[in-house]
């Protein structure tokens, strides 16, 4: 059983531990790219050297030393890859609209190069090692290449998880290229053929004569049992990533930036207010990243924040509790290393708990690089008397911890309620201030730039006030179930999150698979606006309608709907939050109005 089992954990440490080292080279300072490409190359030719002297002997050790040289050989054409100097003829995003043939042609493009110098790497083994006994070498980079390949594809094509936080700044264009859905119809292919070879490999290891034999073909076997491991991590709901998380502790912070925190009970107008913010700051030098935190497993804000000029990261699945507080931590200081922002916005869920928030940036490994934090919170003018008698104390949170009160819908009500609305927060925070908008365009002056300077105080960095009880939302109290409905030879996926949060909020999501019939819509808005399906609090999605998309929408106890410009992998989705959804006949309604529109 030895004789199988040392090869298998050689092969398992040593795939895992080179790839986490890659990782970590590729997100050290550019500045040192240049010395990790060098000696990259030097333990490449090394490798090949190794190669041609081993491809003549059969030993049990020149077996181990044939896997080796072959595994790190193909490494020099990851860091390569992913140190951006063996690429493609294309380094930015596919255009907007772009699919089917184009769009894979461009996918090509990013990455021609880098393909060219793993086909005339294998042949150069193939000269080096034919003829030979041993060529396990030579197919252990083989084994590697159909993983690397195949997995391109199944990222292109689409699966669960893209594990996007592994690219480098310099290379999130790539991003555009990747498609996020639950699998494709390659996906069954590629795991066949891994399987089948696996088989095989391990077949003939069990028949295997000699040590030689037996550890080569063990260590090509587990290579190929990784491959399939490998995709079926990109599918299954599972943080596979956290095995290489450990690469990306050369990811620090490099420079200082300001951050802004926007926040607002559901439906205020966040977003909204974010678009015009992103649209006035476009005009100011430097970078800008946006984090949004959706309350919902699904995130939609993300896709109404795009093409704003900003990168954008989305976090769902939070109210950014304190259960949530170490990964938003880690969020945080990797997208600001990646990125390297002049400036990160941040719009949390409209059930977030800012006050957790302001401790994340108080942190000891971020705290010396926020310059400044200012905190704007969005008001809903026409629904603040209702929310404000069912939710005193998070509006009273959130005011006392406000830069600017921001008065939205102003349009929508009286002078007098306006007033009503002013006096009210000015009661909760004298020295805050407060101005009108609508539609999120302050009016009639300008944003104040009243900022709240960060207390530098190591010892006191968690110490942030903050009531959590068996209420609060944390990340294994999320379950998420399936209902499938098969109706017209129409399959409807229904995901359901009951994070509840500390007002007692649950949400409930959906992917919508057909087009809508915008009356149709309009009708299921109404009703949930009328409390046909719960105390529903917000509702919004993205749908197919005729032949382009829409974007509605229920707050504050009204509904709308707007056209929208999707991108070329949009996923039409719906999500709500609230109380006492009555989730079944909420997915009926959605359902229906697909039919309604297929009759």
């Amino acid at each position: 059983m030895q004789a199988y089992v040392y090869p298998a954990m050689f092969a398992l440490f040593v795939w895992w531990f080179s790839t986490g080292a890659i990782i970590f080279l590729d997100n050290l300072p550019r500045k040192t790219f240049k010395y990790s490409m060098v000696g990259a190359t030097i333990v490449s030719l090394s490798c090949l050297y190794g190669l041609k002297i081993t491809a003549t002997q059969t030993s049990l050790v020149s077996a181990y030393e044939a896997f080796f040289f072959g595994l790190f050989a193909w490494g020099w054409q990851e860091i390569s890859f992913y140190m951006g100097y063996v690429t493609g003829t294309r380094n930015e995003p596919c255009p907007e609209g772009c699919s089917g043939w184009k769009h894979f042609g461009h996918a090509v493009e990013t990455s021609l190069f880098h393909e060219v110098a793993i086909i005339l790497s294998a042949c150069a083994i193939f000269i080096l090692t034919h003829h030979e006994p041993n060529q396990i070498g030579m197919w252990t980079f083989m084994v590697l290449w159909w993983m690397h390949q195949s997995a391109k594809l199944n990222v292109f094509f689409g699966v669960r998880n893209l594990n996007e936080e592994f690219l480098p700044e310099h290379l999130t264009f790539l991003k555009s290229f990747l498609k996020s859905k639950p699998m494709n119809l390659f996906f069954p292919i590629s795991i066949t053929v891994s399987m089948v070879i696996a088989t095989m490999l391990f077949e003939h290891a069990a028949s295997a004569t000699s040590a030689f034999e037996r550890s080569g073909d063990t260590f090509l076997g587990t290579m190929m049992a990784l491959a399939i491991l490998e995709h079926w991590f990109l599918v299954i709901p599972l943080p596979a990533g956290k095995l290489w998380k450990w690469g990306l502790a050369s990811r620090k912070p490099s420079k200082a930036f300001d951050v802004e925190i926007v926040a607002g009970f559901l439906g205020a107008g966040k977003t909204t207010f974010m678009t015009r913010r992103l649209n006035d700051l476009g005009a100011l030098p430097g970078k800008t990243v946006v984090l949004v935190n959706d309350f919902a497993s699904v995130g939609l804000d993300g896709s109404l924040l795009n093409n704003q000029g900003a990168d954008v990261v989305e976090l769902p699945n939070g109210c950014i509790c304190c259960s949530l507080r170490d990964d938003l931590s880690r969020q945080l200081e990797d997208t600001v290393s990646r990125f390297a922002p002049d400036r990160v916005l941040i719009e949390p869920s409209g059930v977030a708990d800012i006050a957790s928030l302001i401790g994340v940036m108080q942190r000891p490994p971020l705290l010396p690089f926020v310059r400044a934090l200012k905190i704007t919170t969005i008001i809903d003018a026409g629904a603040f008397l209702e929310d404000y008698a069912k939710l005193p104390a998070h509006f009273a949170a959130q005011a006392k911890l406000a830069s600017t009160l921001i008065i939205n819908k102003a349009d929508v009500v009286s002078a007098t309620e306006r007033t009503m609305v002013a006096e009210t927060l000015r009661r909760l925070n004298p020295a805050v201030a407060i101005v009108t908008a609508r539609y999120g365009h302050i009016d009639p002056e300008p944003l104040p730039q009243a900022r709240i300077a960060l207390v530098h105080d190591n010892a006191a960095s968690d110490e942030v006030p903050h009531e959590c009880d068996d209420h609060c939302s944390h990340a294994g109290h999320t379950h998420h179930g399936h209902d499938t409905h098969d109706h017209h030879e129409q399959h409807h996926e229904h995901h359901h999150n009951h994070a509840a949060s500390d007002l007692g909020f649950t949400s409930w999501n959906t992917e919508l698979h057909t087009h809508c019939n915008a009356d149709a819509l309009q009708a299921v808005l109404d009703g949930i606006v009328g409390g046909k399906f719960g105390a529903i609090a917000r509702v919004k999605g993205l749908a197919k309608s005729g032949n382009g998309w829409l974007h509605f929408d229920v707050a504050g106890g009204r509904a709308s709907m707007t056209a929208f410009a999707a991108s070329s992998d949009e996923q039409a989705r719906v999500v709500a939050i609230g109380k006492n959804i009555h989730e079944s006949e909420l997915a009926a309604a959605f359902l229906a109005c697909d039919v309604k529109l297929a009759a």
